[in-house]
């Protein structure tokens, strides 16, 4: 049993939305890097079925050298190899083939899972376009996944209900955030054992773009109003705040 999982890494998600800066349409270089969040649920869920199933789990990337030191935070979690594709596309198109291409390049691999959406752009589509591509199911938003005998039995989170689905042979999940797959923290020792484990650096492939055109990239503008309501009547107070809650539409 092998399992592989994409990770990317991405500028920092936490920054404050005032404090972003954009330079030639992506984060300025000073922000620190770090592995998507999405992308960590899939890791996580992928060392709880690597020590469920007695499985192997390779964590697979597409991008830059220098992003190597923090992808080994997925070894220290517990994956046993690390696989780089070089690489510096946008293109979800380029991405998902390179990935493709990485996949193969490790062997037999029974089941690929990948966090929902990147935190950078947001979009969503590299893990279905990859499915497309090796001709396997894909099915989004997974919160659990167990084997039954020779079939994946899968729990997906929409956005009425959960529903459970089952299928065999190999696939490709999307999977979503819940408290089973919180990230768990690498002991310190399993982070100075990550820095020996192997890491497998493959140069791209050529994979034809999208015919979609980046315009452009921008900084929502945000507002805020502050208003300061008296407290000599509480009850007052209280009702004032509910109205405009339930006019803003938050309540």
């Amino acid at each position: 049993m092998h399992i592989a999982v994409l990770a990317k890494v991405v500028p920092d998600y936490q920054i404050p939305l005032g404090d972003f800066e954009l330079v030639g349409r992506r984060a300025h270089e000073r922000y620190t890097r770090m592995i998507g969040l999405y992308d960590e649920n899939a890791i996580e869920t992928g060392v709880q079925l690597k020590t469920a199933l007695s499985a192997q789990m390779t964590v697979i990337s597409y991008g830059q050298e220098k992003d190597v030191p923090v992808l080994r935070k997925a070894l220290a979690m517990g994956a046993d190899e690390l696989v780089l594709v070089t690489g510096d596309s946008d293109d979800p198109m380029v991405i998902a083939g390179n990935l493709k291409m990485a996949i193969e390049s490790i062997g037999e691999v029974d089941l690929v899972l990948a966090g929902q959406q990147s935190a950078d752009m947001d979009r969503g589509v590299v893990h279905s376009l990859l499915a497309e591509m090796t001709g396997v199911p894909f099915i989004p938003q997974v919160s659990k996944i167990a084997k039954q005998n020779n079939d994946w039995v899968v729990s997906q989170i929409t956005k009425t209900a959960d529903r459970e689905l089952a299928f065999s042979g190999k696939g490709v999940l999307s999977i979503t955030s819940v408290p089973e797959n919180v990230p768990r923290i690498p002991p310190v020792k399993a982070i100075f054992a990550s820095k020996k484990k192997p890491v497998k650096k493959l140069a791209p492939v050529a994979v034809p773009e999208t015919d979609l055109t980046e315009v452009s990239v921008e900084i929502p503008k945000t507002e805020s109003v502050c208003e300061i309501l008296p407290l000599d009547d509480v009850e007052t107070t209280a009702r004032t705040l509910l109205a405009k809650l339930r006019e803003e539409r938050y309540l």
